[in-house]
């Protein structure tokens, strides 16, 4: 099972109770945690996780159902030109 990169990004109303639920969700699953993003503007994490974990995160928030995790996406480098 290979662990692949993803950016779990939460609403603003997610508490910091429910960011760490599922920080520890992921680290359950055998995921680990690259990176956690505390400001006001942005709150989530980078994660190395399961793929198929990821999956059923990514389904749970299509059409904008999930109450605190707003995106989930695979996690990629970014250039400016």
């Amino acid at each position: 099972m290979g662990l692949k990169s993803f950016v779990v990004m939460f609403r603003q109303s997610a508490s910091s109770a429910e960011v760490d639920k599922y920080v520890s969700e992921v680290e359950q699953q055998g995921g680990i945690i690259q990176q956690r993003y505390n400001a006001d503007f942005l709150r989530g994490f980078a994660a190395r996780m399961p793929e198929e974990y990821a999956e059923k995160l990514e389904a749970s928030v299509q059409g904008g159902k999930h109450d605190s995790i707003e995106t989930i996406e695979p996690n990629q480098e970014i250039s400016v030109k």
